[in-house]
């Protein structure tokens, strides 16, 4: 209980200036040493309380590198090093546009001249099958290059390269998957066979496409990239992690998480050897910011700091901690560098500080024999792996092109359905193009081939009623429609279905309108059809885009591919989608 009798005693110390001038006392003159020492006494300043300050500080710590990388639904491999890791993540294989197929033909030429196969080179060229050839002009929705071809500076370069100039390399790629490359010469030549592989090897590099392994990290379902990796822990343990959801844009430590369980697939292979025991010993560092009050009592403070501009209410819990953190704190905490190698797993075993009088202190012992679960901060892993801290490999800065495709998913709800709409497709000349526009001048282009104007198709209205009825309106043909439907009849579970609106001109029999960017295409894993998870669209809609992008690596070598990013939309829309409608005329 507290003692109602006791008397409390306060001492204070107040100053009695002698002198309206403030100069003696701005000066801090050191007058009287003991009366200072008295003062220490006195605050309690004298008893021992190990505060010498840090001198050296011995760390020991663990490092192990991802050794096994794995797409979705895919048999693992080695980790390739000589990349960033969001560029193997994000890499897409890109279609052989024009200039691609020029690139190549003329890769061809350059490794045949050089091999002295002039004569080789003169047969790919009359190869009926490998040149450049316009397509036929006829009413036929279905050719692709047929497509292209209605964009006029296609038209003209196609019809540059055509009657045998060089070889179309598109075409020769597809033709050595399947035969060597002395097929097309009169007898079997082994040394073209060879230059055949070296050009296929070039052609993957330039593209981004590896053979062993051709599937991407894309997983077209969900519009989202996924990944797989592992690592050797000690004690013949294994880490592994996955990126389950990365949406194309900068990718971080906390994009990966810790699985549990064992992944078979991920862990053969692995060599323990490779982790790795790094021990320093290194010179703290004071932590500094901008805008740190000062630590020195003669240091004037300039206007960088505003303290009255701190602005919290009591719920503001975060910046409360934050400010008191600065103004009380901020001079306490030490900064210790640790250079660690490249993608790679770490973890601090040990840290001992030693301070100016030889005192050792062990800051880790304590939290190695017994770990507080509920702390994690910038840790990934599972109570299996945890303190384990993870780098991953990516490139701090990167340029990025305009979108090569843009997609925009709408969802309508007045018509049930998704909407992918084409905001901007491939040119087929390295570029972009606009997707409004070039889907009204194709439809025209079309109507013209089938012998018709383009409103001819249209009902003739008849002017003897006030109204008329029509049965639907339509969309423009850039919409591509998604339609939901359940593939298993016992799971309620739904999906987003690519589906086609008709293309109708009078005297033709109804086509598909078939989407023009590789976005929509059918997937390789399912060629069938094209679903999307029904909860990945939400009612703010989504935008996918296509670009290119350019980074600078560690080692100094460029690195560019094609990459896919996911966005959320801005606002709802709607397509005006309507059926039985009464016009009024």
């Amino acid at each position: 209980m507290t003692d109602k009798n006791a008397i409390l005693f306060w001492n204070r110390l107040l100053p009695e200036p002698e002198s309206e001038d403030v100069a003696d006392a701005l000066r801090c003159d050191v007058r009287d040493p003991l009366w200072l020492l008295a003062r220490q006494w006195q605050l309690g300043e004298f008893k021992a309380e190990d505060a010498g300050m840090a001198a050296f500080s011995h760390i020991i710590a663990h490092t192990t590198p991802l050794q096994r990388f794995s797409p979705p639904g895919q048999p693992s491999s080695p980790l390739p090093m000589d990349a960033p890791l969001d560029t193997t993540v994000e890499r897409i294989a890109p279609e052989f546009d024009l200039p691609m197929r020029m690139e190549a033909g003329r890769k061809w030429r350059q490794m045949l001249l050089q091999a002295g196969k002039q004569d080789a080179w003169d047969t790919f060229c009359q190869t009926n099958l490998l040149q450049f050839k316009p397509p036929a002009l006829e009413f036929n929705p279905e050719n692709a290059e047929l497509r292209a071809y209605y964009h006029e500076p296609y038209a003209q370069t196609l019809a540059a390269l055509g009657n045998g100039r060089t070889v179309d390399g598109g075409k020769l790629y597809a033709e050595l998957q399947v035969r060597k490359a002395s097929d097309f010469l009169s007898s079997p030549n082994t040394s073209v066979d060879v230059l055949g592989k070296e050009w296929l090897d070039w052609v993957h590099e330039r593209l981004g496409i590896a053979p062993t392994n051709p599937m991407s990290c894309w997983d077209p379902a969900r519009l989202e990239y996924s990944a797989m990796a592992a690592a050797s822990l000690p004690g013949d343990a294994a880490a592994f992690l996955q990126a389950p959801e990365h949406n194309g844009q900068l990718m971080e430590w906390h994009t990966w998480e810790q699985i549990k369980g064992d992944q078979a697939g991920l862990k053969n292979d692995l060599n323990p050897g490779n982790i790795e025991t790094h021990r320093r010993t290194l010179i703290p560092a004071m932590v500094s910011f901008p805008g740190m009050p000062r630590a020195r009592w003669w240091e004037m403070e300039d206007n960088t700091i505003d303290l009255s501009n701190v602005r919290a209410n009591k719920t503001d819990t975060g910046l409360l901690l934050l400010t008191e953190f600065s103004l009380l704190y901020s001079n306490d905490w030490l900064l210790v560098p640790l250079a660690l190698p490249k993608g790679v797993l770490s973890k601090i075993q040990s840290l001992r500080i030693t301070d100016v009088f030889g005192v050792q202190s062990f800051i880790n012992k304590q939290y190695a024999a017994a770990p507080n679960s509920d702390w994690g901060l910038f840790q990934i892993g599972t109570p299996t792996s945890s303190g384990w801290l993870w780098l991953p490999p990516v490139n701090a800065a990167r340029l990025q092109s305009e979108p090569l495709e843009e997609i925009k998913f709408i969802r309508d709800e007045m018509a049930n359905l998704v909407w992918a709409v084409e905001k901007t497709i491939p040119d087929g000349l390295g570029g972009s193009i606009d997707g409004a526009s070039i889907a009204l001048g194709m439809e025209a282009w079309l109507h013209t081939l089938a012998g018709e104007a383009p409103d001819s198709a249209l009902p003739t209205p008849s002017f003897t009623a006030d109204f008329a009825y029509r049965i639907g309106n339509t969309v423009p043909t850039h919409w591509i429609p998604f339609v939901p439907v359940r593939p298993d009849p016992n799971n309620a579970q739904m999906v987003l279905r690519r589906a086609a609106m008709p293309r109708l001109i009078d005297g033709r029999t109804p086509t598909r309108i078939r989407p023009r960017t590789q976005i929509l295409r059918n997937p390789d894993s399912n060629p069938a059809h094209y679903d999307i998870r029904e909860e990945e669209i939400p009612a703010m809609g989504l935008t996918v885009r296509s670009v290119w992008r350019r980074t600078r690596w560690v080692d100094g070598h460029t690195v560019t591919w094609l990459a896919r990013e996911k966005s959320l939309g801005r606002y709802p829309e709607s397509s005006g989608l309507q059926f039985d409608q009464l016009i009024e005329k």
